[in-house]
C-alpha cells in the first residue's frame, strides 16, 4: 500500500520505513564511468531479471525511462520518495516501481541497482524481507559485484559491505519546538546514525519530518544494523512522547496550534514549506488534545499532495509559475480541512 496513504492513527510519530540496497553488476563499470551501451545492457540484464520474476509484484510492474517522462513527472516521484533526486537527473536511468508504490527499483543511479521498499508506519523488518526478495530475485539471473572481504561493492565506500540503508521517518514537532532536536541530532550522529531532513542529506526538516538512517554498512550485519536503528529510533520516540507531555497545558502553544489549523482553513495562499508547517501542528495538537476536530483527508497525505510537482500535476498544468501553485495548494487545503 501507498506509503503516505498507509498512515496510523495511533503513532503519528513513526511516519514511515525505508530500506534501501545498493548492488553493482560483476561485469560493467560503475555508473560515473560506465558508456552508454554498456548502462543501456545492465538495463536490460535487470529488466529482464524482473520479467522472470513477476510474481514478486502482485499487483505488476511499471518500469520507466527517465528519459521519457518530464521535469515535473520525474519530481512527483521524488516527491512520493519513489526515486531519489540524483536519479530524476540523469537521462540514461530508469526505473521500476510495483503498482503497490512500495517497492522501487532505481537503474544507473551512483549504483547499477538501488532497491528500496518504503511502507507507510514503522515495519523496519518487513520492508527489508520485501527488499531482500527482490534482491535475491534480481541475483538470481545477475552476477553482483562482490567480495568475500569487503562484501558488496559499491560506487561510494561508504555503502560496501551490506549495502544498506535503513531510514525511519520521525515527526519530531515537540523536539523541535522546545529545541531539543540538536541534542538528539548530536546523539544519534555519536551512535553511527544519521538524522537528516524530508528528502535526506542536505535537505531541511520542513513539516518536523526528519529522517534517522544509518551510517555503517561495513563490520555489521543486516540484522544488527536494524536492531540498532530500531533501539534508537525507540528512544527518540519516548524523548519526544515526554517533550509532547511537557506541551500540553503551555496556553501559548495552544494558540499557535489553533492559528495554524485557521490558517489551513482560509488561507488563500500558501507555500510548500508552510503547507507542512501548519499541518504538523494540526497532527501535534491532535495528539495533544487540544485541537478535537478531525479534518477529511491524512495529513501526511495532504503533505506529499501539496508539493510542487505534485499541485503541478493535479491541477493538469506542468508550467505552473509559483504564485499560481500556491493559490492552488491553498484551494486543496481548504478542500480537504
Amino acid at each position: 500500500m501507498i506509503w503516505y496513504k498507509n498512515q496510523s492513527t495511533d503513532d503519528d510519530i513513526m511516519v514511515s520505513t525505508r530500506v534501501r540496497l545498493a548492488r553493482n553488476l560483476a561485469e560493467y563499470p560503475f555508473p560515473r564511468v560506465i558508456s552508454k551501451t554498456d548502462a543501456e545492457k545492465v538495463k536490460q540484464e535487470v529488466f529482464g531479471a524482473l520479467e522472470q520474476e513477476k510474481e514478486l509484484f502482485v499487483n505488476g510492474m511499471h518500469k520507466t525511462e527517465m528519459a521519457d517522462i518530464d521535469k515535473t513527472g520525474r519530481q512527483v516521484m521524488v516527491e512520493k520518495h519513489l526515486i531519489s533526486s540524483e536519479l530524476a537527473a540523469k537521462n540514461d536511468a530508469a526505473v521500476v516501481i510495483d503498482a503497490g508504490e512500495e517497492a522501487s527499483i532505481m537503474l544507473m543511479e551512483e549504483d547499477h541497482i538501488r532497491i528500496q521498499v518504503i511502507k507507510g508506519g514503522y515495519d523496519v523488518k518487513s520492508a527489508y524481507e520485501q527488499a531482500d526478495k527482490i534482491d535475491n530475485a534480481i541475483e538470481r539471473h545477475c552476477a553482483y559485484a562482490f567480495s568475500e572481504q569487503f562484501g558488496y561493492l559499491t560506487a561510494c565506500p561508504t555503502n560496501t559491505g551490506t549495502g544498506m540503508r535503513v531510514s525511519v521517518m520521525m515527526h519530531l514537532p515537540a523536539l523541535t519546538m522546545t529545541g531539543n532536536i540538536n541534542k538528539i541530532i548530536d546523539s544519534a550522529s555519536r551512535l553511527g546514525l544519521a538524522v537528516r531532513g524530508l528528502y535526506g542529506e542536505g535537505s531541511k526538516a520542513y513539516g518536523s519530518l526528519y529522517q534517522l538512517s544509518n551510517q555503517i554498512t561495513l563490520g555489521l550485519s543486516e540484522m544488527e544494523i536494524i536492531e540498532k536503528l530500531e533501539n534508537i529510533a525507540g528512544q527518540i520516540k519516548k524523548h519526544e512522547v515526554e517533550a509532547r507531555n511537557a506541551l500540553k497545558d503551555n496556553k501559548q502553544v495552544a494558540d499557535k496550534l489553533w492559528r495554524s489549523l485557521g490558517t489551513l482553513h482560509y488561507a488563500r495562499s500558501i507555500s510548500s514549506a508552510e503547507a507542512k508547517s501548519l499541518l504538523s501542528d494540526y497532527i501535534l495538537g491532535r495528539s495533544l488534545g487540544i485541537i478535537d476536530e478531525t479534518i477529511k483527508q491524512n495529513p501526511i497525505e495532504l503533505m506529499v499532495l501539496t508539493e510542487p510537482a505534485n499541485v503541478s500535476e493535479i491541477s493538469g498544468k506542468a508550467d505552473m509559475a509559483a504564485d499560481e501553485r500556491d493559490t492552488r495548494r491553498a484551494q486543496m487545503l481548504r478542500d480537504s480541512i
